[in-house]
């Protein structure tokens, strides 16, 4: 099955996208208009930013933009490869919001490297992606357990220095890296536990232990 056939099926699933308030508090202060979500799926997160500022969104799936446009016709949907080298969108923005979509590229570097391009100069990336290091995987590793460190569609992953690492190849410069968490509140107790532990420790800072890495980051 090729990319583009597994995400117009991936578009009839009921996933959805990551629900996180800090992120979108993290978006409000970073973002300026007009802004691109990228990997919009049916839009929720587009028609969420543009209630603060002028918002477009796209995503390699065709299904998922009709969906996108029918649900919310007031706003721009279009379908695009990300990944595509040398892609060239009509025209650029000031702010791209990408959250946890890097994991499915098969080539991140591309995706970075036209996320650079796609951004007027001082232009604003914020993304977000699972941290392959977090409390909970390395908890299942320590048990012998490797099956939960992957999700659905996901080809590459990262933890918070490695995706930054990621964007400082493509060029940009490291504003913000930051831990979100959106588990159930027992996991979320056994974080918090763990994390006073290491803490008082010095042993890992807290943003290691995070279900997923916030990056923002600025095209010089």
């Amino acid at each position: 099955m090729g990319l583009q056939v597994f995400y117009e099926k991936y578009a009839e699933s009921s996933v959805a996208q990551v629900d996180s308030k800090k992120v979108m508090a993290i978006a409000r202060h970073f973002l300026k208009p007009p802004v691109l979500d990228v990997g919009c799926f049916f839009g929720d997160k587009t028609k969420e930013l543009s209630k603060w500022l002028e918002a477009d969104g796209c995503d390699i799936s065709r299904n998922a933009i009709k969906g996108a446009a029918k649900k919310y016709g007031g706003l721009v949907f279009f379908a695009c490869d990300f990944e595509k080298p040398g892609l060239r969108l009509p025209k650029r923005y000031n702010s791209i919001f990408a959250a946890e979509v890097i994991e499915h590229m098969l080539e991140p570097g591309a995706f970075l490297k036209n996320c650079f391009a796609s951004l007027n100069s001082g232009g604003i990336l914020l993304l977000t992606t699972p941290n392959v290091a977090c409390l909970m995987n390395r908890l299942r590793l320590l048990a012998g357990d490797p099956s939960g460190l992957g999700g659905i569609g996901h080809v590459s992953f990262f933890n918070p220095k490695s995706i930054a690492r990621e964007a400082e190849k493509a060029g940009f410069e490291i504003l913000l890296v930051e831990g979100y968490n959106v588990g159930s509140s027992s996991q979320k107790a056994m974080r918090r536990t763990l994390r006073r532990v290491f803490q008082a420790l010095s042993i890992l800072r807290p943003v290691g232990f995070s279900e997923g890495t916030i990056l923002v980051a600025k095209k010089p």
